[in-house]
């Protein structure tokens, strides 16, 4: 169906659809994915920083707040360090540069751990992937 609606110029933008497979995001972006916690973080309406907004009311992922600045430097370095030559899971994936690894926040929620993917996660970006390269080569031909 997504692909007659394509056919026919009628195509639907949904984000899952919409990768662009031959370029896509420089290299270290691929590896690093979000830069949660290392590129950007997220700050509470009363001036608190967590590594993402997904994190945020976690005290054990408080970074800090807008008065203190960051006092957990040692965690800033762990999120830097979260890539996917980092994580077992993902060295001999074939998604691995379109994922970046998945959700560090997924990650911690489902295992307790930054660094080990959720596996249905996993399943449900390797699906995604795959749909959107059926997709272009569907469109190609």
């Amino acid at each position: 169906m997504l692909l007659a609606r394509e056919r026919a110029g009628d195509g639907i933008h949904f984000f899952h659809f919409q990768i662009d497979i031959n370029g896509g995001p420089c290299l270290a972006k691929r590896v690093t994915g979000c830069g949660a916690g290392s590129e950007y973080l997220a700050v509470t309406p009363s001036g608190q920083l967590y590594p993402c907004h997904q994190f945020v009311g976690d005290e054990a992922f408080r970074l800090g707040d807008i008065n203190t600045g960051i006092v957990k430097h040692d965690m800033i370095a762990d999120f830097a360090k979260c890539h996917v030559f980092a994580k077992p899971e993902c060295t001999s994936c074939w998604a691995r540069y379109y994922c970046s690894g998945g959700c560090m926040a997924n990650a911690y929620n489902m295992h307790g751990d930054i660094l080990k993917p959720d596996k249905i996660s996993c399943e449900l970006q390797k699906k995604r992937i795959e749909c959107a390269l059926y997709m272009l080569a569907a469109k190609e031909s």
